[in-house]
């Protein structure tokens, strides 16, 4: 028997708990939402104006998810222990509520409703209600009816984002929001067949109200969160990687060796150079158990947003105080790149009792950057020696199983568009 895990449709989602043979209720998730994003994924940020079809857009808040956890509210089950089929609807017992925080003075800013709904799903407030039910489902005899069901809880993070110099950002004076809140409700039903094996279900979920009824529909995921560590490049491996290209230079920039122009104060670029190989930026990790009696098909999705951005120190004041456009690209890096929450990873194949670990986060290149400036000699002699900075060059994702007799394996399962650049998240700014 082949059991596939499918990712449940809008607007369902996963159970937070990593189930087990005993059938134990799950528990929310520890993982904390971390209180700064790896990047900044509002949609369009830091594009252009005129790109994003926002040239004369209001400015507004927008929202964005940084990472989300499942909160479990229960668990119900039922056993068929008839000789007959029986029909059965389950019932939730005892109502919950989960309410909106934020670090904002107010409990949110003027109009952010709108856009928190439109952007990420936050509500005000969600939650099960007492007597609302699941089903019917009709078990044959011997088979057992497992339901979990909870809230997902987002981390975001909101920016007043406006068209500033053609180009969308967060505008002066408007603080960064962050906080957390309940979004969609999720509901994942079982079906434990008399032979032990699982046939999974995912729910039709309504809104919450008085006597709503979530009835079972094809497809699911299950998923856990918590901390990956990082992996180190190996330094006696390094190798200098030049521009795939003529980097572009404005006309009025000296040469290394000319005569210096008066007493010019000023720095100038000079030159970049990325090294290889790349490394693995931290991230995250998501961990499975198949604890059926059957093959299964694991479907991961990202549960926090991974990326990065480039951060030089400059003395040359152009290119509103970064390096040069396109002397990033030229070494194979772009300045700012994020994985969203959400992400569909590879499907991985387990057997009956493996478990696998999924990691995923930033594949980063190293950045050697120079300028120059005018020296003791009167030439344009001097070249500053300004600290490696790293820059993101694509994502990564791997899954490592473990048999039941211990031994492993590796996958990677890193989504083709995000492997490399140009991912579809990318900015040059």
């Amino acid at each position: 028997m082949h059991i596939k895990g499918l990712r449940a449709l809008a607007p369902l989602a996963a159970t937070a708990a990593m189930a087990s043979v005993a059938f134990i209720a799950p528990v929310a998730q520890a993982a904390s939402i971390p209180p700064m994003p790896q990047a900044y994924p509002i949609t369009n940020l830091y594009k252009s104006c005129s790109a994003a079809g926002e040239d004369n857009a209001t400015p507004e808040w927008h929202f964005a998810e940084t990472g989300r956890r499942y909160l479990s509210d229960g668990t119900l089950q039922f056993k068929n222990t008839t000789d007959q089929e029986v029909p059965y609807t389950a019932s939730v017992e005892t109502g919950t509520n989960h309410k909106i925080s934020a670090n904002s003075k107010a409990a949110m800013p003027s109009g952010w409703d709108t856009t928190a709904k439109s952007d990420i799903g936050l509500k005000l407030s969600n939650g099960w209600q007492e007597k609302e039910t699941f089903g019917p489902i009709t078990l044959k005899p011997g088979e057992s009816f497992r339901v979990e069901y909870g809230v997902v809880e987002k981390g975001f993070i909101s920016m007043f984002v406006g068209c500033n110099d053609d180009r969308l950002e967060n505008l002066p004076g408007a603080n960064v929001i962050r906080g957390k809140g309940p979004a969609e409700r999720y509901a994942f039903a079982y079906i434990i067949k008399a032979d032990g094996s699982i046939s999974d279900l995912a729910m039709e979920i309504p809104s919450r109200s008085p006597g709503a009824n979530s009835k079972p529909i094809e497809g699911n995921y299950t998923s856990v969160s918590g901390p990956s560590l990082e992996k180190i490049a190996d330094p006696k491996k390094d190798e200098i990687m030049q521009p795939s290209e003529d980097l572009q230079r404005d006309p009025s920039w000296p040469k290394e060796g000319e005569t210096c122009e008066g007493r010019d104060s000023s720095w100038y670029p000079l030159d970049i150079t990325a090294v290889k190989p790349t490394f693995r930026k931290p991230g995250y990790s998501t961990d499975f158990l198949n604890w059926s009696k059957g093959d299964y098909e694991y479907a991961p999705v990202t549960d926090f947003v991974v990326g990065a951005e480039h951060a030089p120190y400059t003395n040359w004041q152009g290119n509103r105080g970064d390096i040069p456009k396109g002397w990033l690209e030229s070494v194979g890096a772009v300045k700012r790149a994020y994985m969203p929450v959400g992400t569909e990873l590879e499907h991985i194949d387990l057997a009956p009792g493996e478990r696998v670990r999924v990691e995923y986060g930033t594949t980063m290149t190293r950045i050697n950057y120079r300028e120059i400036h005018c020296g003791k000699d009167g030439k344009y002699s001097l070249t500053s020696n300004y600290k490696q900075t790293t820059a993101p060059s694509g994502f990564w994702a791997e899954a490592t199983i473990t048999s039941k007799d211990g031994s492993t394996r590796t996958e990677d399962i890193t989504p083709e568009e995000y492997r490399n650049l140009p991912v579809p998240t990318q900015t040059i700014y």
